[in-house]
């Protein structure tokens, strides 16, 4: 498989004070990583190092073999894409338009008048299940109806690498499958390599190929779902006792 993202011997901190640690990782094309972990273990802030939104870091972030802080924003947003859990619109915007704003990194034009480009977004939706409330305000849509059709928008960006940061923690474990499943199918078609920060540790040991555990700003174990799934590793990351089904690779938590 082709290395798409590797970091190597990260560290990041907050007013001198260390909180990312020694963090290595390798992510390949088409592969779905899950970062887990405790609130306050740093997953969120990992992936605000990755894409830029925070400053100062040490060691290296390499995407396609290129130091990241290399890259123009502009590139970077034609083949990066990030999935937030809530997002904001103040404007009137119907969710056609929302998701064709994915294109705008490939276009010079921000108005979307192609035939190609509104045939590719009406894909998209159809794709997503949202294409029956494209001319409907972002805003007079359900929770679970608006984060996919933010999913459309980074699709829409014709992503090589797509991070979730916790995109899916306000949704019913119904509407969190139906996503995922999305996700997995477009990604291993397009050969797009995800990161996806997760709260729903069941569904990330069911769906991931890999699982990257953080405890205190560090990485803790990184590895297919089947090599983690033990009572040590919830034990020291979550501060649980399981009950593990290894023939169902199932667990449950004990309270």
């Amino acid at each position: 498989m082709t290395e798409i993202l590797k970091i190597e011997n990260l560290y990041f901190g907050y007013d001198r004070k260390p909180f990312l640690k020694n963090i290595c990782l390798e992510v390949n094309e088409g592969e779905m990583i899950s970062v887990i972990g405790e609130n306050g273990s740093g997953k969120s802030t990992l992936l605000k190092v990755i894409n830029g939104l925070v400053g100062g870091y040490k060691g290296k972030i390499i995407y396609k073999g290129k130091d990241i802080r290399k890259i123009k924003h502009l590139d970077r947003a034609k083949e990066i894409a990030v999935l937030y859990q809530n997002f904001d619109y103040k404007f009137m915007f119907n969710c056609f338009e929302v998701v064709s704003m994915g294109l705008y990194p490939h276009r010079k034009n921000s108005i979307i008048t192609r035939k190609e480009d509104i045939d590719f977004i009406t894909n998209i939706m159809e794709l997503t299940d949202t294409l029956q409330f494209a001319n409907k305000n972002i805003n007079h849509i359900s929770g679970g109806q608006l984060q996919r059709v933010l999913l459309a928008r980074a699709l829409a960006q014709k992503p090589k690498l797509l991070f979730l940061d916790e995109a899916m923690s306000g949704l019913d474990i119904s509407a969190r499958i139906e996503m995922m499943e999305i996700i997995l199918n477009v990604c291993k078609k397009n050969g797009t390599a995800v990161v996806n920060i997760l709260h729903d540790i069941n569904l990330a040991f069911e769906k991931s190929d890999k699982i990257i555990a953080l405890k205190n700003g560090e990485v803790y174990s990184f590895g297919k779902p089947r090599d983690l799934l033990n009572n040590e590793f919830f034990r020291e990351v979550f501060n649980v006792e399981v009950d593990i089904d290894y023939n169902k690779k199932y667990f449950r938590i004990i309270l």
